[in-house]
This record gives C-alpha cells, sequence and structure tokens, in this order.
C-alpha cells in the first residue's frame, strides 16, 4: 500500500522506464546546468560583482554535481528538497512590483528541475530495481 516503487513486470515496460529515466536525467542535467550558468554570469556581468551572494547561489546546488554525475536517486531527492529553496527565492520576487526578468527564468527553471528530479529518482529506483531483480529459480 505504500509509494515504494515497483519493479518493471517485464522487458517492454522496463525498456520505457529506461527511456523516461534519460530524458528525465537529461532534463534535470539542463535546468541544473542552466541555473549554474544563469548565476555566474548574472553575477559577472554586474559592475561590482555580489560574490557572497553567488556563493550563496552556487554552493547549495555544487553539492549535488558528484551524485547527479553518477545518477543517484537519492541525489534526485534531495535536490528536489533544496529546488525548493530557489523557487519560494524566486516567486517572492517575481510578486514582487521590482521583478526581473531573470526571476521568471529562475521560477521555471527550478520547476521544471523539480518535476524532473523527482520522477527521474522514482524511475531511477524502479530501473535498479530491474537490473538487480532474481531470477526465476
Amino acid at each position: 500500500m505504500g509509494m515504494a516503487p515497483k519493479a518493471p513486470q517485464d522487458s517492454d515496460q522496463a525498456r520505457q522506464i529506461h527511456h523516461r529515466l534519460r530524458l528525465a536525467r537529461t532534463t534535470v542535467l539542463v535546468c541544473f546546468s542552466t541555473l549554474l550558468i544563469l548565476f555566474t554570469v548574472l553575477t559577472l556581468i554586474q559592475t561590482d560583482p555580489k560574490w557572497k551572494l553567488w556563493l550563496v547561489q552556487i554552493l547549495p546546488l555544487a553539492i549535488f554535481i558528484p551524485g547527479l554525475w553518477r545518477g543517484y536517486h537519492r541525489t534526485y531527492s534531495w535536490l528536489c528538497f533544496v529546488i525548493l529553496l530557489y523557487f519560494t527565492w524566486s516567486v517572492a520576487n517575481v510578486i514582487s512590483p521590482l521583478a526581473y526578468w531573470r526571476d521568471y527564468v529562475v521560477v521555471t527553471l527550478s520547476v521544471l528541475l523539480f518535476i524532473s528530479a523527482m520522477m527521474a529518482s522514482r524511475w531511477r529506483q524502479q530501473w535498479w530495481l530491474w537490473e538487480h531483480r532474481k531470477s526465476p529459480e
């Protein structure tokens, strides 16, 4: 009755999950990289760069780079929690009368990143269960 992912029943279902996993992983990596690049470029183009703010924006995301590179499902799950901070921050900026285009971009990227990381985590677990299933005796 729990929400634990179940292993695919056959190879067709496993192929579909693997395809979805690749798509979600690609989306995660694109959104993640775009956020890192956006924060860096916005800092570099300022006349007086705020490096402490840049570090506050980059470091929480940078922690996930090794786990994302290896594709661990727990990394995707924890990334969902952390990206909520970016979402909250950017939504607060968007509803401000002083909203900039970058705030809308961060909202969009954080929503896409959250959804794709959540689904990648689930599909990664299902794929792992398929890879490590016990063969019938």
